[in-house]
């Protein structure tokens, strides 16, 4: 069992592993003959991040079966911190070792750094996605997201959804004793896509867990977010190239 594979935009993993730290303390990575993915949840079991690459997106993928390793988190974000645009990502395994070989190889320089990740576990069982149907599905453009969840984390530490079929809209808010946030989205304000299967819906989120994925937003012009009464918010979000983003959080009682 071995691997090798090759990702041409290092950018991309440098954004993804910074979302890491914030969220996960463990890097749960699965090579698959057609994909590749991290899908992570967090201790306090509040946030889950699906990171899927089809193995069409890598310039060189070569697995003789699927391979399933949980990296060390810090280790993991360390190998890939100065990773850019220009830097391809190749990750290297054989069966057996407690170590997977990251390097970061610069393709205008073809200066290559080399980084030995630990491995605490060799084979786990997959989280998967969630079979949760979401009652309100809205598109937006993700720099309007990150600036409302910047916006929000000055005010307090939650933030509260509410859709409401008659205004056609969801209003966004957060308060704390001495402020308050407010802003409400409309379709082409700065919607691009709303729909519902409900009349009202009103939920409420950590911004703690939201600010975290204002690192991997960018990664993408436009993101959809889903939710419904007392179910978890869904943020996802497609990568240049086929990959796919997916965040579960989970309300706020």
């Amino acid at each position: 069992m071995s691997l090798r594979a090759i990702y041409p935009v290092g950018n991309v993993f440098k954004k993804v592993s910074a979302a890491l730290k914030s969220l996960v303390d463990q890097v749960p990575m699965v090579f698959q003959p057609d994909k590749f993915s991290i899908e992570a949840l967090s201790p306090d079991k509040v946030s889950m991040i699906i990171f899927e690459l089809p193995s069409s997106t890598f310039e060189e993928y070569n697995i003789t079966e699927e391979i399933r390793v949980i990296a060390d988190r810090d280790e993991f974000i360390k190998s890939l911190k100065r990773a850019t645009k220009r830097d391809k990502v190749i990750f290297e395994y054989n069966a057996g070792s407690r170590e997977m070989i990251i390097r970061v190889v610069n393709v205008k320089s073809n200066i290559e750094r080399e980084y030995l990740v630990p491995l605490t576990e060799v084979g786990f069982e997959k989280i998967g996605e969630l079979d949760i149907e979401l009652e309100v599905t809205a598109s937006l453009p993700t720099s309007e997201l990150i600036s409302i969840i910047k916006d929000a984390a000055v005010v307090g530490d939650e933030i509260t959804l509410t859709y409401s079929s008659e205004k056609n809209s969801i209003k966004v808010s957060a308060h704390s004793e001495l402020a308050e946030y407010t802003t409400v989205l409309k379709q082409f304000q700065p919607l691009s896509y709303l729909e519902a299967s409900i009349g009202s819906a009103i939920v409420k989120y950590s911004v703690d867990h939201l600010k975290a994925l204002t690192k991997i937003l960018d990664l993408a012009d436009e993101c959809t977010i889903a939710f419904g009464p007392d179910k978890p918010l869904r943020i996802s979000l497609e990568v240049a190239g086929g990959g796919k983003i997916t965040v579960w959080i989970a309300p706020r009682g």
